[in-house]
């Protein structure tokens, strides 16, 4: 894989990460548009490590909060478990019977965008005062998104507000679930297979730096934008890259 496809799947892997519009479909739609090289671990690895490294810093400054309360540790903890269960027992299945299904991804992108339209609301719940069953709530909501087109950060957006919390809140809680979910299935990717050989590592660190710079840029709008406007904006997003998915289909 050269030096651009490595940056473009970088970019792409940081701006749809944290954006709840899937970044499982956008790398779908791109290898489905261009002809890219097979993606090694050594990638997958760098990419997810930038995406960790871009919360990591970005909401450094409110671990001092979470580290002095014992319960909020414990709810992330609660809600990490359904997805790493889950993950763990199906991904495989998913990778094979549902990865690269563009009807699919079209219909998930298109519904969950629907339902963002939907959820105006906003809660008054803080990670203080939410309790573990809602924290298990967002948990098991955050493993539907092993479907392709969910979107990690969006259905633990949606389970967030759902269950009452603050929009800034939900989004601190999805950062958070999102520290243990990537890095938990970072690791696990290390453990599965041997790294591919120094030489994979440096063509794949391009990649890193683009998926850790456009992490950092993506995590800071996306905090700004859920306090604002909620889930509308995404919403409408997902309804157009789902139209588009559907003619892209009908065209080919």
């Amino acid at each position: 894989m050269g030096v651009a496809e490595s940056l473009a799947l970088g970019l792409i892997q940081g701006f749809t990460e944290f954006f709840p519009i899937s970044s499982s479909a956008h790398l779908l739609l791109l290898r489905t548009l261009f002809p890219l090289g097979e993606a090694h671990l050594s990638l997958d690895v760098l990419l997810h490590t930038g995406t960790w490294l871009a919360v990591l810093l970005v909401f450094l400054p409110s671990t001092g909060r979470i580290l002095r309360r014992p319960s909020i540790v414990l709810k992330v903890l609660v809600a990490t478990i359904p997805a790493g269960i889950f993950g763990y027992l199906l991904e495989d299945k998913v990778e094979t019977i549902l990865r690269g299904n563009l009807f699919l991804v079209s219909a998930v992108l298109l519904g969950v965008g629907i339902v963002f339209l939907l959820v105006r609301c906003e809660g008054e719940k803080t990670l203080e005062t939410m309790n573990v069953r809602d924290a298990a709530i967002i948990g098991l909501l955050q493993a539907l998104a092993l479907i392709p087109g969910v979107s990690r950060s969006g259905i633990t957006l949606l389970g967030g507000i759902g269950v009452g919390l603050k929009r800034s809140e939900a989004v601190l809680f999805s950062f958070l679930l999102s520290l243990t979910t990537i890095g938990g299935a970072t690791a696990l990717a290390l453990l599965r297979e041997a790294s591919g050989g120094m030489a994979l590592f440096k063509s794949a660190l391009p990649g890193f730096f683009a998926a850790l710079g456009s992490g950092l840029f993506s995590c800071t709008v996306l905090l700004k934008l859920v306090r604002e406007k909620g889930l509308v904006p995404f919403g409408y997003y997902r309804i157009l890259l789902g139209a588009f998915f559907l003619l892209f289909l009908s065209l080919r």
